[in-house]
């Protein structure tokens, strides 16, 4: 009776023990997470880092984001952060603003490419692939550089950054310009056009290579026309020519004249 006794009293006194034990380990891992809430709350930013490439400079990212060095690690509103970058960068396609434990604060970056360029009174804008204003500048030769062709629209009265072009007489004017637009954006000869020029809708002209001149004609049957310039020039027959003058205005009978 006894034996039976002692045993239900030492199963008791281990329970407890194993109790405090548990006990204890909790309040000690609360007391440290405590103690980490705390300390992390007076972590201030001292380092940053850009990631990705990007014309815009390291300087201007971070004063853009609204960060500044001293400021609470993790009291900093990522998303606000990044919002304040997309308004103020047009040319920003996707920022991630991270925090790194101690201290710093990471930039990830994504640019856009310019697709088109126009030209206002000797100032210069390139638009995204939505046709929207990414930048204005007083120079092309970045965009003839990287290979970005010149777009004429008509009617065109304002450019802002950030905004689509104010262009166009009427609806109609309009949408048959954005249909080119399209047309040409589907279509490899995209790749290697220098000029599209749609001033008017009737009187379409594109420059292929710098040297190819092709009169569209007005933007019916767009698709077609393409498709007929586009095989004519993969058929390498005039590679040898200083260039061509291209009457795609009938696509079922196209005239090629060779510039020699």
């Amino acid at each position: 009776m006894s034996t039976h006794k002692n045993k239900a009293v030492g199963a008791a006194s281990d329970k407890k023990r194993l109790t405090l034990i548990v006990v204890t380990v909790f309040m000690c891992a609360a007391a440290l997470f405590s103690l980490f809430i705390y300390i992390r709350s007076f972590l201030p930013v001292t380092r940053f880092e850009l990631s990705g490439l990007t014309q815009y400079e390291r300087a201007e990212i971070i004063g853009h984001s609204g960060i500044s060095s001293g400021d609470k690690l993790y009291s900093i509103e990522l998303d606000e952060a990044e919002e304040r970058l997309l308004a103020a960068c047009p040319y920003l396609e996707e920022v991630e603003v991270e925090r790194k434990f101690p201290n710093k604060i990471i930039f990830r970056v994504v640019e856009k490419d310019p697709y088109w360029y126009l030209e206002v009174s000797g100032d210069y804008y390139a638009l995204d692939s939505n046709f929207f204003v990414i930048e204005e500048t007083k120079n092309r030769e970045k965009f003839v550089q990287m290979g970005v062709p010149q777009l004429v629209l008509p009617n065109l009265r304002s450019l802002i950054s950030g905004e689509l072009p104010d262009f166009g007489a009427d609806e109609t004017e309009i949408r048959k310009a954005l249909e080119l637009v399209s047309a040409v954006q589907s279509t490899t000869l995209k790749s290697r056009m220098t000029l599209v020029d749609m001033e008017s809708r009737f009187d379409v002209n594109i420059v292929v290579d710098g040297k190819y001149y092709v009169y569209m004609g007005d933007v019916s049957d767009i698709k077609e026309k393409l498709e007929a310039v586009e095989k004519i020039l993969a058929s390498g027959e005039f590679d040898n020519y200083k260039g061509a003058e291209i009457d795609a205005s009938i696509p079922e009978t196209v005239s090629v004249k060779p510039i020699y």
